[in-house]
């Protein structure tokens, strides 16, 4: 009789730890399936916000870009669009650069006009007024 209690402990036992398990992985699993919907509810909302403001950003850089002439500030895809690909460039430094047309250069620090030298007056480039 002592015996049967004791498996019959050991059994309830064994029960409930089975039964816990499976709450906690269903817990798991509901909040698994919340955190992915929330998810996909903040990815919604983030293209949202990226095709709202993707047609202003391109309407501004096209105001600020004239394909006419480059200056100090541009962009180093600005001068290549004004000017074409460069006739050789150098990198100088971790974050500068230099592009040659001809015998002119310009010269370029963290993809930026930095400065420039006209010397065959080549360069299609403009100081802002």
């Amino acid at each position: 009789m002592n015996n049967m209690k004791r498996y019959a402990s050991i059994l309830l036992l064994c029960f409930l730890i089975v039964s816990c398990n499976e709450s906690t992985t269903q817990t798991e699993k509901d909040y698994i399936k919340n955190l992915e919907e929330k998810n996909k509810a903040l990815e919604k909302e983030l293209q949202e916000a990226k095709s709202k403001s993707e047609p202003n950003d391109i309407s501004q850089k096209k105001k600020q870009v004239s394909k006419d002439y480059f200056t100090i500030g541009s962009t180093e895809d600005e001068v290549i669009e004004v000017m074409g690909d460069p006739t050789s460039y150098m990198i100088t430094a971790p974050e500068a650069k230099k592009f040659y047309y001809g015998l002119s250069a310009v010269f370029f620090y963290k993809g930026k006009v930095i400065s420039y030298d006209n010397l065959d007056e080549t360069l299609k480039v403009k100081v802002k007024k």
